[in-house]
């Protein structure tokens, strides 16, 4: 290999690492205004989604992910709502949560620098996947599938059955609509 070659490979894992450290610091605040972070799921396979209360495909895959966490918590999984609401929509968060039982946490204090940070663009729903080892693993732009997301579950808590899900899929480039896929800017 040329040196040139080599030092794309060391850029290519240096990135890669300080993505992975950069995810080990993620945080949030709970509805009890106590910060959360990813770090504490270690041991966890975790769903980490990002929405907002307005967004409605991000309400139309919260009863996928409840569903999910229902379903495969006592297998070992977590899943977490980041909420990218600002503090002018973040009061709605706790009524959201009630209304709709959603029984995992929902935090507040998303932001898309973190969203950038994991891959994930700006635009939600987008979900990040991370194994029991807290590495990332998979990204799924735009709303969740709920067969898919299953597949990408049992998968991950070591049913390996069928074909191994796809690190990346952008559901966003199947469903070009606007409205699909509102920027976190755009309330």
């Amino acid at each position: 290999m040329k040196i040139g070659q080599w030092m794309l490979v060391g850029l290519v894992l240096g990135m890669a690492a300080d993505g992975q450290e950069q995810s080990k610091q993620l945080r949030w605040l709970d509805g009890q205004g106590q910060t959360v972070r990813l770090a504490q799921y270690q041991g966890k396979v975790v769903v980490l989604n990002f929405w907002a209360t307005w967004c409605i495909p991000c309400r139309q895959e919260m009863p996928v992910l409840a569903e999910m966490e229902h379903k495969y918590s006592q297998k070992g999984l977590a899943v977490l709502g980041a909420s990218v609401d600002d503090e002018k929509t973040q009061p709605q968060i706790q009524t959201f949560a009630d209304n709709h039982h959603v029984p995992f946490p929902l935090l507040r204090g998303a932001s898309s620098e973190q969203m950038q940070s994991l891959g994930l663009g700006e635009s939600i729903p987008a979900t990040a996947f991370f194994d029991a080892d807290g590495q990332l693993v998979a990204r799924v732009l735009g709303e969740l599938n709920r067969s898919e997301l299953e597949h990408r579950l049992e998968w991950m808590l070591g049913k390996h059955h069928g074909k191994e899900p796809a690190a990346f899929v952008n559901g966003f480039a199947k469903k070009p609509r606007q409205d699909s896929a509102p920027s976190i800017f755009t309330h």
